[in-house]
C-alpha cells in the first residue's frame, strides 16, 4: 500500500514586503507610461510668448528665437515649424545655438530649414557648442556654408541692425564660462572693445550661465540664450532638473529670467534633444519675443 504524499505549504513574504514589491510595479509602470506620453507629447512643439519693455525701440519688434534643434524635423522638412513661424510675422529670427549635430556633416535639415525661413525674414546666429566644435574640429567652411543659405552667423561681433525705425545692436558671444577664464579669451576681449551705446543691444549667446557673473554690467538690455534644454525633467513648482552649464536644480532652464545687473534674459527650451535622457513635463519650444516700446 503505498503511503500518502505530504507536500509542504509554500510560504508566502510578510505582507509589508508584498506592498513594497506591488509598489515598486506601480511607479514603474507609472515611469514608463509618462516616458511614452511625453515622447508623443514631443513630436510636436509649443510656441511661447515673451514680452520685454525698453524705452530704446520707437515700435513694438518681434524676434522668433529657435535654439537646440539639433537636427530635430517637425512634419516633412519641417513645414510644421516654417508654416508656424510665417503666421507670427516676425521682425527677426535668430538661431541661439545647436541648431545641428557636431561630427554630423549632413546640414541639409539646417539649410533647407534656413532657406525657407529667410523668406520670412532675416536671420541671425550665434555659435552653439555644436556647431563651434563642428567649425574648429571638423569643418572650416561650416560658417561660410551656412552664409550661403541667408544666415548671418555672429561670433564675438556686434553689428547694427534697422527694424520699424529703431536701431538695435546685436552683439553675439560664443564662448563659454570655462572659455571666459582663459586669459586669451576671444569674447572677453571683445566685450572690452565694445563701446557704449543708446541703441537697444540684443546679445546672441548659447550659454545663459554666463549672466550669473561673465556678462553682467554689459549693458545689455536683453538676451537670447538657450543650451540648458529645459532642465531635461521639469518638476512642478521647481523647474528644471538639471542643465550641463549649471548642474542639478539650475536658475536657467527657461522663460524670461532677470540677471543681477536687471538684464532680461529669454532661456529656450530649445526644439531638439541631444542626450538619451527623455524630455519630461518639458515640450520643445519656440520662442517669440515682443521687445515693446513704452
Amino acid at each position: 500500500m503505498e503511503k500518502a504524499k505530504h507536500f509542504k505549504a509554500k510560504e508566502r513574504k510578510p505582507f509589508r514586503v508584498r506592498v513594497i514589491g506591488w509598489l515598486l510595479l506601480i511607479l514603474f509602470a507609472a515611469a514608463v507610461v509618462t516616458v511614452a506620453v511625453n515622447l508623443v507629447i514631443n513630436q510636436n512643439f509649443t510656441v511661447s510668448f515673451y514680452s520685454v519693455r525698453s524705452d530704446k525701440v520707437t515700435d513694438n519688434i518681434r524676434i522668433v528665437e529657435l535654439a537646440d534643434l539639433h537636427n530635430a524635423e517637425f512634419g516633412a522638412n519641417n513645414e510644421k515649424l516654417v508654416s508656424k513661424i510665417k503666421m507670427l510675422h516676425p521682425d527677426l529670427i535668430v538661431y541661439a545655438g545647436d541648431m545641428m549635430n557636431y561630427k554630423d556633416d549632413n546640414y541639409s535639415v539646417l539649410f533647407n530649414l534656413s532657406d525657407q525661413l529667410s523668406e520670412i525674414a532675416p536671420i541671425y546666429a550665434c555659435f552653439g557648442n555644436n556647431e563651434l566644435d563642428q567649425y574648429l574640429f571638423r569643418d572650416k567652411q561650416f560658417t561660410k556654408k551656412l552664409s550661403e543659405h541667408n544666415v548671418k552667423l555672429l561670433s564675438n561681433e556686434a553689428i547694427t541692425v534697422d527694424v520699424r525705425s529703431t536701431a538695435l545692436q546685436l552683439i553675439a558671444v560664443s564662448d563659454d564660462v570655462k572659455q571666459f577664464d582663459i586669459e586669451t579669451n576671444n569674447a572677453k576681449k571683445f566685450l572690452e572693445r565694445l563701446s557704449p551705446t543708446d541703441n537697444c543691444r540684443i546679445c546672441l549667446t548659447h550659454y545663459p550661465e554666463l549672466f550669473k557673473s561673465k556678462l553682467l554690467n554689459r549693458g545689455i538690455d536683453v538676451a537670447l540664450t538657450g543650451h540648458a534644454h529645459g532642465g531635461l525633467i521639469r518638476l512642478p513648482k521647481i523647474g528644471g532638473l538639471y542643465s550641463t552649464g549649471e548642474g542639478f536644480l539650475p536658475d536657467f532652464t527657461a522663460g524670461v529670467v532677470e540677471a543681477e545687473d536687471g538684464t532680461q534674459v529669454v532661456v529656450s527650451r530649445g526644439l531638439g534633444n541631444s542626450s538619451y535622457i527623455p524630455r519630461i513635463n518639458n515640450q520643445p519650444e519656440l520662442v517669440v519675443v515682443d521687445i515693446c516700446w513704452y
